[in-house]
């Protein structure tokens, strides 16, 4: 594609809708222009990332809504999430240049009713845009969201002056914004400390350019060399004495001709890299495999689970704070032979199913994994006081694949608050009242058995939603056990009070399957007290 080409089509990627497009078309119409800037942002970061630096023949809502983009990407944010902040960027730019009240009016409406809360914290700062005192002023803001805070920042990198460096701005940045979000600027450091594209660099005592980065190298080439080809260099051989940069149409126009010679396999690219949820790892699934064997060999389990530094860290860590005496646990090995073959692979599947169920930023994100380990402990604890096929890491697995959906499903990413329904309280699918084609049960399901779970776990899975009379009588009991641990959870959370549940008849059911009484409830509510907390969102 030609440099004009290119340029143009990042121009027309914030065109607004037509006059006279019903509102619900026009967010569908916002909505699918945020999906191309991100895919723009995802394949190429390296020609928004000089935006920062350089100035550009784009419009001034053009470079807002890319570095959005980039800094949401480097933070993490979910990608559903991220989408609707920059489509509600888009809208905000739609009201400062369209003056009939009659259509801001119908969008207020039309973004209340349907609950999308996030795109009138964006619209909110309409009138801030204008102003770059008053931006300045907002850093500092405690009432502003993490979407809110980093729109500010995103337009005061896009309407730097000519005068002012991108380092002035990040100092500004740095010194003015609210301490509770200063993850925020720690993400995006690097952006201004380090040679990006269109730097002009040395290598080696030779005149270079950036062309491309990664996490740790930087596509270079040699200006002094009549040939393109370029190499791959690590940041520490680059020496950036200034910040000087080359023209964005020059830059652009390099990126294009050298798109073959930049393939690079291997490293780390330039934003955070992504697991799939829907799959465990490689390194995971050699170590269920490992374990699934009738004669699993310890050294070759302590082996695979060496080779993966978070597994052997998590580990070690887990059974020095479980043993006994809280001994430190001195190597793997003895940490296996702390839990046992069986609940080693348990720990280790729930601990890697966490951290991708928590890898991206939404506003409920905390919420919903307090929710979840709060359930995983009930469980767990239930089935320590309990003669079921559960142990207390099983149990606490299981429940982790019941609750995932609220990691995964859409209508959750935009909530300001968990939709929770108080009149089903033993009810996966009614759970919350939230939107979605596929059952919570069958979500849930579905994931199990792609993380290799058994078949009777995935049968207590998939039975959650029955009444315990209804169960096959060799799941009885664990089917009592995650139905029961839920609703306590769910209550204990969200209500603050067990003593509702005294009453009802399912509860008492499952109080008697399990062999339990309501003082033994009490204990078990109270050894998580803990737990007992929402975050703020």
């Amino acid at each position: 594609m030609e440099v004009n080409n290119i340029i143009s089509a990042l121009s027309r990627l914030v065109h607004p809708p037509k006059h006279s497009t019903p509102i619900d078309q026009c967010v569908n119409h916002w909505l699918k222009n945020a999906k191309r800037i991100l895919t723009i942002v995802n394949s190429d970061p390296a020609i928004v990332v000089p935006i920062i630096h350089i100035e550009t023949p784009m419009s001034e809502i053009s470079r807002h809504v890319l570095l959005l983009a980039l800094f949401g990407k480097l933070n993490q944010f979910n990608e559903h999430y991220l989408q609707h902040i920059i489509a509600a960027l888009l809208a905000t730019h739609w009201i400062t240049t369209n003056s009939v009240h009659e259509e801001r009016k119908a969008l207020i409406s039309f973004l209340t009713k349907r609950q999308l809360f996030v795109w009138r914290d964006i619209i909110r700062l309409q009138k801030a845009f204008a102003n770059t005192a008053s931006l300045r002023r907002m850093l500092a803001d405690l009432r502003l969201t993490q979407a809110q805070r980093l729109s500010v920042i995103s337009r005061l990198c896009a309407t730097r002056s000519v005068n002012s460096s991108a380092s002035t701005i990040f100092e500004i940045v740095v010194r003015n914004i609210a301490p509770l979000h200063r993850a925020l600027v720690s993400n995006l450091a690097t952006l201004f400390t380090r040679a990006g594209p269109g730097a002009k660099v040395f290598v080696g005592g030779k005149a270079g350019v950036v062309v491309d980065i990664q996490k740790d190298h930087a596509f270079v080439i040699a200006l002094s060399d009549n040939d393109i080809d370029g190499t791959w260099q690590p940041f520490t051989r680059l020496m950036f004495p200034k910040p000087l940069f080359i023209p964005y149409e020059h830059l652009v126009a390099l990126y294009s001709q050298t798109s073959d010679n930049r393939q690079y396999k291997g490293g780390n690219g330039f934003l955070p890299a992504t697991y799939a949820i829907q799959a465990p790892p490689a390194s995971l699934t050699a170590i269920i495999d490992e374990l699934q064997k009738r004669d699993c060999q310890i050294p070759s389990l302590c082996e695979k689970i060496e080779n993966v530094e978070s597994f052997n860290r998590f580990l070690m860590h887990t059974a020095s704070q479980d043993n006994r005496l809280q001994l430190q646990v001195k190597n793997i090995k003895q940490a296996v032979m702390t839990y046992g073959i069986e609940r080693v692979g348990d720990m280790l599947v729930q601990f890697a199913l966490m951290e991708r169920l928590t890898q991206k930023q939404f506003p409920l994100m905390s919420t919903c994994k307090q929710f979840t380990l709060l359930c995983c402990a009930i469980a767990s604890s239930v089935a320590s006081m309990t003669n079921t096929k559960f142990s207390p890491q099983s149990a606490a697995l299981t429940m982790t694949f019941l609750c995932s959906p609220l990691f995964t499903l859409p209508g959750l990413k935009i909530a300001r608050k968990l939709p929770v329904n108080p009149e089903k309280p033993f009810s996966f699918n009614h759970a919350f009242h939230v939107k979605s084609e596929i059952p919570w049960i069958t979500s849930a399901g579905e994931l199990a058995g792609n993380w290799h779970q058994s078949a009777s776990w995935r049968a207590v899975i998939h039975h959650c939603n029955k009444q315990n009379e209804e169960i096959p009588s060799s799941l009885k009991k664990e089917h009592a056990l995650m139905q029961l641990a839920f609703a306590l959870g769910k209550i204990s959370l969200f209500h603050g009070n067990i003593f509702t549940l005294g009453q009802d008849i399912t509860f008492k059911t499952l109080l008697n399957q399990l062999s339990l009484s309501q003082k033994d409830i009490q204990s078990i509510i109270t050894s998580q007290s803990a737990l007992l907390f929402c975050p703020l969102a």
